[in-house]
């Protein structure tokens, strides 16, 4: 059968070099969220992640003639799970075959073998979509699941969580109100995060509307003001980061997305995908955990995207297929601190 197949362009290494291109440039301009998930290869089929409790802990003073304590052993938990495959596949129809045997001059042949070769990075990146939807649920809400085309995946990893990392605030505590001390909030986060993990947390994600919030606080602008009459009743966004700079905390990383409109593969319907929680704060830092990368038939039992081309006689078509198996894990959840700062629903008012 002339397919795609026989073509240069449509081989395997040719093909490896489309993800290649594609990937790189995807993770390149990714939300810097997801750069807390990492890639990591593995060569397991089931994948093991330990959940480290660590405690601050220093040498004891001991009598002459006294044997010293014993250091106790970080607390590991561990657990098993299936690295979930994710995969997506685009069909060159039998009129786009007979267009590509059939060309009227190189130009229409080169303008088809380049429409194709493009639909297959469109293949890898809208793969790399799914893993990185994966990536922001795993990170933002600590649970990752999926129930859809007779796949059905689960797992919580805010079980592991301390307790005082999982925060909600009620009432006139919510940031909604001006008069809230978000800056006492966010000190008290601070110190919580480093008493359990002896460090400061990388950064502090938030929305942009949560961000909003705080430039209109009144506490945020009397700190700018450097007085509680100025009469001024917001201050920049360069004026917010002085104020919590002053303080010590943890540089604002703002995110932009917060949903994505998909269409469902199955269902043909579109989707609302939640990327990140509306009035969540979330402090983290590198070393929360990864993405898994596992091995793949189609890839040689290599692990990392691959890209195929094939044909088929029915019906009449060639196929461009790429599969990638993998799954995020949160190997230390005490590095996630959340804070729901408004109320459900949004901001009232």
């Amino acid at each position: 059968m002339a397919g795609i197949t026989y073509l240069d362009q449509f081989k395997e290494p040719a093909l490896r070099g489309v993800v290649e291109v594609v990937d790189k440039q995807k993770l390149e301009v990714q939300d810097s969220l997801l750069s807390f998930l990492p890639d990591e290869n593995t060569f397991d089929q089931e994948f093991a992640y330990n959940v480290i409790s660590t405690t601050s802990q220093m040498g004891a003073m001991i009598g002459i003639g006294n044997e010293p304590p014993i250091r106790d052993r970080d607390e590991v938990a561990r657990r098993m799970g299936s690295l979930a495959k994710y995969g997506w596949k685009d069909i060159v129809t039998e009129n786009e075959l007979l267009k590509l045997h059939n060309p009227r001059n190189d130009g229409e042949f080169n303008a088809l073998i380049d429409k194709l070769v493009a639909d297959g990075g469109t293949v890898v990146s809208e793969l790399r979509d799914r893993i990185n939807v994966t990536k922001a649920q795993a990170l933002t809400t600590g649970i990752v699941s999926y129930d859809a085309n007779n796949v059905k995946v689960a797992i919580d990893f805010t079980e592991d969580m301390p307790a005082e990392h999982k925060v909600a605030l009620t009432g006139v505590n919510t940031w909604d109100n001006e008069d809230a001390d978000v800056i006492g909030d966010l000190i008290a986060w601070d110190q919580q995060y480093q008493d359990e993990n002896g460090q400061q947390a990388d950064t502090i994600f938030m929305t942009r509307q949560t961000q909003a919030l705080l430039l209109k606080n009144s506490v945020i602008v009397n700190e700018a003001a450097g007085f509680a009459t100025s009469g001024r009743t917001r201050v920049s966004v360069d004026e917010l980061n002085s104020v919590l700079g002053g303080y010590g905390l943890p540089s604002i990383t703002i995110v932009r997305k917060t949903t994505a409109r998909v269409k469902n593969p199955v269902t043909g319907a579109f989707d609302d995908i939640v990327l990140y929680p509306e009035g969540r704060v979330i402090f983290v830092s590198q070393g929360v955990g990864s993405f898994l990368l596992g091995p793949t038939v189609e890839n040689n039992f290599q692990p990392g995207i691959v890209l195929q081309a094939y044909d088929k006689n029915e019906p009449i078509q060639s196929i461009l297929r790429a599969v990638a198996m993998g799954f995020p894990i949160i190997e230390k959840p005490s590095l996630l601190l959340y804070a729901d700062v408004i109320p459900q629903g949004g901001v009232e008012g």
